[in-house]
């Protein structure tokens, strides 16, 4: 199975560069790769960065990498830009963020639950969350979509969904670029009313997910949206908000007492060019600021 990776980028090479890398060692036997980065022209030695791993890993058996550098109008806008060049022998796409990571053989585990469900055009999986640090948050189980959720609550995160090209061109579904912040949840629940056909993985965790300070989830950008999104919503919409919110907490609950929890996990951190191995001594999947490092202390 061929998968098609983009990964928007705007002066952020520290994170990019361990991105990279796990992107990279995803290749195993039945699984290549096509990481493809669209980088807004950093002026932090990005572009020099890509060049030179292009130039290290060009003619790599399954792998290939490529990568543009030209301004665009923002992470989502990239993203589209990247998609356009979707190519024609992919058959997943997803994309990763440069602060995001995937956790060994992720891919290859995606690709064994495709084949076995072909009907599928997206598959979701579960995920890490992590601070700057790298040291273990919480773990995010995917939760039953639905379509009337969806119009208020991003049900998905980007990086742990993966999409079967067939269907992704079909629907020609893309992030609507007038949203800075909340384009994730316009694009799956455009994505969920097409009909997109979900497989849900919980007990597989493909990503980790870093919280690294700078994330836009928790800007004020993302607030002045979130009421110009609930603005187009119906009042009835808008009063059970609240109680979805809290109906979608409830199944990531229910969902993680029937799955195994994780123990460890592996990622690339600093300058390292091999995974470090972390334990996880406290799995939760309640998302809270503190590191498992401080609820120890």
């Amino acid at each position: 199975m061929h998968f098609y990776i983009v990964t928007p980028c705007f002066n952020a090479l520290s994170w990019l560069a361990r991105c990279v890398r796990s992107v990279a060692d995803q290749v195993s036997p039945g699984v290549t790769v096509h990481h493809h980065v669209q980088d807004g022209r950093s002026s932090d030695g990005t572009r020099e960065w890509l060049e030179q791993w292009q130039r290290e890993h060009k003619g790599q058996p399954g792998y290939r990498f490529s990568f543009e550098s030209a301004p665009d109008g923002g992470m989502y806008d990239a993203i589209n830009r990247a998609w356009e060049a979707l190519p024609p022998e992919a058959d997943v796409t997803a994309h990763l963020n440069a602060d995001e990571q995937y956790l060994p053989g992720a891919l290859a585990a995606v690709a064994e639950r495709m084949e076995k469900r072909p009907a599928a055009d997206i598959a979701v999986g579960s995920y890490l969350v992590l601070d700057k640090h790298y040291r273990y948050i919480c773990h995010r189980r995917t939760s039953l979509l639905s379509a009337t959720f969806s119009r208020v609550i991003c049900q998905i995160i980007t990086c742990a969904c993966f999409h079967r090209t067939e269907a992704f061109r079909r629907r020609r579904v893309r992030f609507d670029t007038s949203y800075r912040s909340l384009a994730d949840l316009i694009f799956y629940r455009d994505t969920l009313a097409a009909g997109a056909r979900v497989m849900h993985m919980p007990s597989l965790i493909t990503s980790a997910f870093v919280v690294t300070g700078g994330n836009l989830s928790w800007s004020v950008v993302t607030e002045q949206e979130r009421e110009r999104l609930f603005a187009e919503q119906p009042p009835w919409l808008r009063r059970l908000a609240p109680l979805l919110l809290k109906l979608n907490n409830a199944q990531y609950l229910i969902c993680d007492c029937f799955c195994e929890k994780p123990k460890r996990y592996e990622v690339y951190c600093g300058e390292d060019r091999t995974r470090s191995l972390f334990a996880i001594r406290r799995p939760t999947v309640r998302w809270g600021m503190r590191t498992e490092g401080e609820r120890d202390a």
